[in-house]
């Protein structure tokens, strides 16, 4: 299993490893666990601990940021000849733009197959021509060294599908959520989760709460639901509360915007939260304002919560949106509709009921999905 930064394999593929490790497979991962990508160092350490534990050999690979350097390219492929040389393996998964490129790269060399998971391509609808530019002719030209394609989204299918040349490609509905836990969770027990939270908050029980789960960073746009509430009269937003739980470069941003309209009493940072199912029953809306996702978890994780969701109207976002069903979508640049839209649901707040169509997300239909993968390459 190969990606670029350590982050990639501890977010997306605990589950994986065990999959395939129930399948008879030594498994090794290898990453930058140095420059480990967008998570604490404290849980790098746990991850190669986990890894350390369940017999999974890791392999230190010093993979740069983005689409590395020449010099550092080279470097890294080097590496990652020694370790095919070293081992016999059948297949390789590879992850992120830097890491499935070179990781199919050498892999061809060695003719060992490969299977990509796509978390999201970097090109889509309303993206920059820079990033069509770019990334679509990587993707294009890569895909033909790649026996298996796994895209997580249904924008990304559809164009995989047409315009890539995997020798089969095929989608996953993300890394999946436990919807059948978060449904055996009772209405007493979400009331309690509530009031404890907003006490915990200093947030009054009759406010009007809204959440958003992400790192503080331009691409996760908290900045646009900031504007929305700057543009309403204080009167519309007295009862207003925003809170953000996730750490990164904007936060002291996100602060000084709150400051420019006095909303700085009700805008709360709350740091990494584990308890972000309990927050999203204390909330009365949640919204995801992303630029680009691949399917994002956070915002799945609040409609399965029940929570009413307000999203971009971008792919990874929209796959799991009904339009007036379990939530709404809006252009992530237009401030005004994002302000119509939360004056709107301010006037009937109330949890969600059970959607059928939710139950494809759930993890387990997920694993079965990547078990019939992994055995249809082990097979061959």
């Amino acid at each position: 299993m190969i990606a670029a930064k350590a982050n990639m394999i501890q977010q997306f593929n605990h589950r994986n490893i065990k999959i395939l490790q129930n399948l008879g497979y030594e498994v090794h991962v290898a990453t930058n666990m140095v420059d480990f990508g967008s998570m604490s160092a404290e849980e790098n350490e746990r991850f190669k601990q986990w890894m350390n534990d369940n017999k999974v050999a890791a392999h230190q690979v010093d993979f740069e940021r983005r689409m590395g350097s020449l010099k550092g390219n080279i470097r890294s492929i080097q590496q990652l000849r020694h370790l095919f040389k070293d081992n016999n393996f059948k297949f390789i998964h590879v992850h992120s733009p830097l890491g499935s490129i070179l990781g199919r790269f050498v892999a061809k060399q060695f003719k060992v197959s490969s299977i990509y998971t796509a978390h999201g391509f970097h090109f889509f609808k309303g993206s920059s021509k820079k990033a069509w530019f770019i990334f679509y002719p990587l993707e294009w030209i890569f895909s033909f060294l790649t026996d298996t394609l796994i895209t997580i989204n249904d924008e990304d299918y559809e164009l995989a599908k047409k315009h890539m040349h995997a020798k089969r490609v095929t989608k996953i509905n993300g890394i999946g959520v436990d919807v059948e836990k978060a449904w055996q969770v009772t209405d007493e027990e979400k009331a309690k989760a509530r009031i404890r939270i907003r006490k915990e908050l200093n947030i009054p029980c009759d406010a009007f709460l809204i959440t958003s789960v992400g790192e503080l960073s331009d691409r996760k746009n908290h900045k646009i639901v900031l504007e929305a509430l700057k543009s309403m009269t204080p009167k519309q937003r007295q009862h207003v509360y925003y809170i953000i739980a996730g750490t990164g470069v904007n936060g002291e941003k996100l602060k000084q915007l709150a400051n420019s309209f006095n909303f700085e009493e009700h805008f709360k940072l709350l740091g990494y939260r584990t308890d972000i199912h309990d927050i999203n029953y204390a909330s009365d809306s949640f919204i995801f304002p992303s630029l680009q996702e691949g399917l994002a978890v956070s915002g799945l994780d609040a409609t399965v919560d029940a929570t009413w969701i307000i999203g971009s109207q971008r792919r990874g976002v929209s796959d799991y949106i009904l339009e007036n069903i379990n939530g709404n979508l809006f252009n992530p640049n237009d401030s005004d509709t994002l302000k119509a839209l939360i004056l709107k649901i301010m006037r009937k707040a109330e949890y969600l009921p059970k959607l059928d169509f939710l139950k494809k997300f759930d993890f387990r239909e997920v694993d079965n999905k990547m078990y019939q993968i992994y055995q249809e390459l082990d097979n061959e």
